[in-house]
Parts: structure tokens; C-alpha cells; sequence
């Protein structure tokens, strides 16, 4: 582990993937746990990216991340941190002050991760039919302008969601984020549209940069990595 490094990992045995098929559920515990890999990293990076981003929340900030990335809704999760001499994870304070170490999201439920994969293309809403009508009312809805810095010079519509995740795995996407789905929720609402810059755009495509939702928005640029198949 390097000494400026934060890692925040969770137990591979409470990790599900969303399901594929209507007929499977979501939450269903990983069925394979590879035991070589008790843990999942869900985010790396140096110490001095991580407080920067944090600002004045210290630990909060991080425990707030992690309910993000793993149980939004019902936030079941604690954070631990692993203490050097004894190899032991202990309980976190809102109010500890981040260090670089490796934090653990300890949750006793089973929750469900979308699994990142690498884009062939840049997803955008420039095509016609569904796309393109979806691409009129991001446009409508932003003012073609940049939803983050609200130039509107050289901007994109780009998707939250890709296409190729389809309505059913959206839907399920939306409960896990927001509340029950509308039953003809569709990829093609315009909510999984965003107008970005198009310098910020790769970012968004990489997974590079996040937003959280805080009084005002917040942006974070954060590498996040998600190890598992």
C-alpha cells in the first residue's frame, strides 16, 4: 500500500451484479466469490486528490462516496479504516480527518454494483429516432449550455447512462439511485442526458468525473476502479 494512497474497498462476498435478464433479482450475492480476492477496490487515489475534494467534510466526505457508490438509498454501510500495526479494521468518525490508508465500506447486506466497462464510442444523442428526440429536450432542458460551467461553447449531449444498458437494467439502475421507476421509464428520457463541455466530456466518458449532490452541485474528479467480472 502506498504511503500517500487512500483505498476504499468493500467485501467481494457483498457484492452482486445487476441482473441481465427481467427474471433475476437484483442484490443477489456474487455466486463465485473468487477467495484470492476477499476485497473489491471501488476507489484509488493519492492522499492530496482526496483532500482537496473533501475540503472541510474530513472523513464524512468519503463515508458520503462510498454510500454513493454502494447503497444510496438506504446508506446500511459504515466506513472502517485498517490500522497499520494491528492489521485490524476500526470504526470511522465523521469528523476523523482523512489519511492515506485503506478504508473499508463494511456492510452486512448484499448491494449491487454496475460493472464499468470501456465505451467503443463516445455515447452521444446526435442519432436519429428515440436519440434524437431525447437529444432535442436535454437541449431544451439545459439551454444548450454546459450543465457544470454553463458556457455554452463547444458542448456535447452525452449519456449518464449508455444506450446499450437498455430500459430494463436502467430501471433497475434508477431504484438502486433514486426511488421506484416509473413502469415506461426509458434510456431515452431525457434525465440520462447531460450537456457537457467537450473538454469535460472524456472525463465523464472515462469515469473520471462525478457528481454529487450537495447544496450547491458539487464536482468531484475522482479515477474510480472497480475490479470484479
Amino acid at each position: 500500500m502506498d504511503r500517500d494512497v487512500i483505498e476504499l474497498q468493500i467485501h467481494t462476498s457483498r457484492v452482486g451484479l445487476y441482473p441481465s435478464a427481467p427474471a433475476m433479482t437484483a442484490g443477489t450475492p456474487n455466486p463465485n466469490p473468487d477467495p484470492a480476492l476477499p476485497y473489491i477496490c471501488l476507489l484509488s487515489g493519492k492522499i492530496d486528490d482526496f483532500l482537496h475534494f473533501s475540503r472541510q467534510e474530513h472523513s464524512q466526505w468519503l463515508i458520503d462516496i462510498a454510500h454513493d457508490l454502494c447503497d444510496p438509498i438506504q446508506k446500511r454501510g459504515s466506513l472502517a479504516l485498517r490500522d497499520v500495526a494491528g492489521g485490524e479494521w476500526r470504526a470511522v468518525n465523521p469528523t476523523d480527518p482523512l489519511i492515506a490508508a485503506t478504508y473499508l465500506y463494511d456492510v452486512e447486506v448484499t448491494v449491487s454494483l454496475a460493472k464499468i466497462s470501456r465505451r467503443q464510442n463516445r455515447s452521444k444523442t446526435s442519432t436519429g429516432g428515440n436519440a434524437s428526440t431525447m437529444a432535442n429536450h436535454v437541449n431544451a432542458r439545459d439551454g444548450d449550455q454546459c450543465w457544470v460551467s454553463r458556457s455554452p461553447w463547444a458542448v456535447t449531449n452525452s449519456h449518464i447512462c449508455p444506450k446499450r444498458t437498455g430500459d430494463h437494467l436502467f430501471r433497475i439502475v434508477y431504484g438502486t439511485f433514486v426511488s421506484p421507476p416509473p413502469p415506461t421509464l426509458s434510456i431515452f428520457d431525457e434525465i440520462c442526458g447531460i450537456t457537457l463541455l467537450n473538454s469535460l466530456n472524456p472525463w465523464f466518458d472515462k469515469y473520471e468525473l462525478g457528481l454529487r449532490f450537495v447544496a450547491p452541485v458539487r464536482i468531484s474528479s475522482f479515477l474510480l476502479s472497480i475490479f470484479y467480472s
